[in-house]
């Protein structure tokens, strides 16, 4: 799944350890247009239990934590939240 945000583009994969036990997300960010197209922004990679969280929450907590690190890549790279 992808998706943009403030001139990013986010995408998201989400797959079951080789035990079946834990969800392992993760999400790419690439700038895309503008001033972020140069922008090396980090991987976002989480490790969820299944027994915890189902894969629609697994794949909003690590959509969420994308958007975080994009909108604190804008306050500190354009002045604006």
């Amino acid at each position: 799944m992808s998706f943009e945000h403030r001139g990013f583009r986010v995408t998201v994969d989400i797959v079951p350890d080789e035990a079946d036990i834990q969800w392992r997300c993760h999400a790419g960010i690439q700038g895309v247009v503008g001033s972020t197209a140069a922008a090396q922004l980090p991987e976002v990679e989480l490790t969820i239990p299944k027994l915890k969280m189902d894969v629609l929450m697994a794949l909003s907590m690590v959509e969420h934590r994308a958007v975080a690190t994009i909108d604190e890549w804008h306050a500190k790279h354009t002045g604006a939240a």
